[in-house]
């Protein structure tokens, strides 16, 4: 019996052990985690074995649509792993989960082509989560946010931002610092404004009112604080700065990780860079990229001193920040250290730093310019199994460890020590030596130099994730790319991870 036939016979016998699932490509509303801009198929039935045509139809445009994302070079081989994810209170949390299950066990279906329909799940593991309610709409309009950017970066960012801003109530304050005049530009503003809406996104545009040409990035940035000021709402309880490629995992943990600070009170709540020779240049603030937060009684100071602080600009906005609070405020606000926001100024291969097990996990940065990730996809997985199993480190019987929404890893001779960090990775732009000895790094802890890949450590590193009907479901790709030189037999290799909701 030729191949396709026999996956479409195995596809129609199996359909009863996991729900089919939807495919939404990158497109604005797929961000949301809405399937209504696609025409939806129907899972399968679990009184019925046999799907309809139609149902058989979508399912191979749909894996279609995922082959062709993932740039494949056929034949490949192919594995698929399936999860019911159970929220439960009794579970939190860990640097590392354990999973008494072999991942890999399963030979993987080999010579794929990309007509063929991918084979189906063999059988589903039940996997308990940290508790969390999907239904719950959590208020965070106490949490105002702006950010200083230009109109085009913004329209390529309000995608991502709506993964964790659509609905929250918290606005969003965009400073548009190349444009001096919104009335000139009142066409495509209208536009952005029909967009952020269509995207539950409460979005605010203000010009700029300096030297657009002329004027450093410290400058428009720390703009922000006189347009907070013009736009404070009697709600706020903070303030929040971020970058154009910031990514918040959770809106709501964000909110609750302030909420020991008592925000009547002068606050400036931050995080380092990692980068250890950053720190040594630039000194002691709080990174934008990585997020920071000022009260409302600091911002409003900040806003009246605007004049005094300008000058103290030495290029870059969160040095002015920092600088103008260092000189208007008596005693000094000093910078309070928050763990979860990460500004990722790490260069080349940074998996070592998803791989760590970092926790909490608040925020994403750089992870489209200094390297890439497809953060938004990758995040999928918080709408179906919660934002606490985004970059959970789950360890297999079999010397495999997946990183949730990033890389599953086989360790063909042994897990190496876990609770270190692999220097994968350079500290500085365009340094592309590895540390080579073991050193301990302030931010990151102990660390272990970095394994030879394809030998130590083999990967699969996620490149697309869908979501099914409703968002109850979501499909992730993992793919490993064939390498020159690993002979005639070696091909691109996908792991698929399914992940259900009940």
């Amino acid at each position: 019996m030729p191949r396709r036939s026999l996956l479409l016979l195995a596809t129609l016998t199996a359909a009863a052990l996991f729900s089919v699932f939807l495919l939404v490509p990158a497109t604005p509303h797929a961000w949301k985690g809405l399937a209504g801009s696609l025409p939806q198929w129907r899972s399968s039935s679990t009184k019925s074995a046999t799907p309809s045509t139609s149902t058989v139809a979508d399912l191979a445009a749909a894996d279609s649509e995922a082959l062709k994302a993932l740039g494949l070079t056929a034949p490949f081989d192919f594995r698929r792993r399936c999860f019911d994810v159970r929220p439960t209170k009794r579970v939190q949390r860990t640097s590392l989960a354990s999973v008494k299950f072999d991942l890999l066990a399963i030979p993987p279906s080999q010579g794929l082509t990309m007509d063929d329909l991918l084979p189906p799940c063999q059988e589903s593991l039940k996997l308990d989560v940290p508790f969390f309610d999907p239904r719950a709409k959590i208020d965070t309009s106490a949490l105002f946010l702006g950010v200083a950017t230009t109109m085009s970066r913004v329209h390529a960012s309000l995608p991502a931002f709506s993964r964790w801003l659509s609905g929250t109530g918290s606005p969003l304050l965009v400073l548009l610092v190349d444009q001096p005049d919104l009335n000139e530009q009142a066409a495509a503003i209208g536009m952005l404004r029909a967009m952020a809406a269509d995207l539950e996104i409460d979005i605010i545009f203000e010009p700029y009112n300096g030297d657009v040409v002329h004027d450093s990035e410290g400058l428009k940035n720390f703009a922000l604080a006189e347009a907070f000021d013009k736009y404070q709402r009697p709600g706020t309880r903070w303030y929040g700065i971020i970058d154009d490629d910031t990514f918040f995992v959770s809106l709501p943990a964000m909110l609750q990780a302030l909420k020991p600070y008592d925000p009547a009170r002068p606050w400036y709540i931050g995080a380092l860079t990692e980068g250890l020779f950053r720190v040594a240049q630039e000194g002691f603030k709080a990174w934008g990229g990585a997020g920071f937060f000022i009260s409302p009684p600091l911002m409003s100071q900040l806003a009246a001193s605007a004049a005094r602080c300008r000058p103290l600009d030495q290029g870059f906005g969160d040095i002015l920040w920092r600088d103008c609070i260092l000189e208007v405020t008596s005693p000094t606000v000093k910078l309070t250290q928050l763990p979860g926001l990460n500004q990722i100024d790490l260069w080349g291969d940074i998996s070592g730093w998803y791989e760590s097990g970092l926790h909490p996990m608040l925020t994403i940065h750089h992870w489209k310019s200094w390297h890439f990730h497809p953060i938004p996809l990758a995040s999928f997985i918080t709408s179906v199994a919660g934002p606490d199993t985004f970059l959970q480190r789950y360890v297999f019987n079999d010397d495999v460890v997946m990183t949730n929404g990033f890389s599953i890893v086989h360790y063909p001779h042994g897990l190496p020590d876990l609770n270190l960090t692999e220097l994968t990775f350079a500290e500085d732009v365009n340094k592309m030596q590895k540390p080579g000895q073991l050193m301990f790094h302030y931010s990151l802890g102990a660390t272990r130099p970095a394994l030879q890949v394809g030998r130590e450590k083999v990967s699969w590193e996620l490149k697309f994730a869908a979501f099914g009907p409703g968002a109850k479901s979501v499909r992730q790709f993992y793919v490993k790319k064939r390498v020159e030189g690993e002979g005639d037999g070696a091909r691109d290799s996908v792991i698929e991870v399914d992940w259900q909701r009940g």
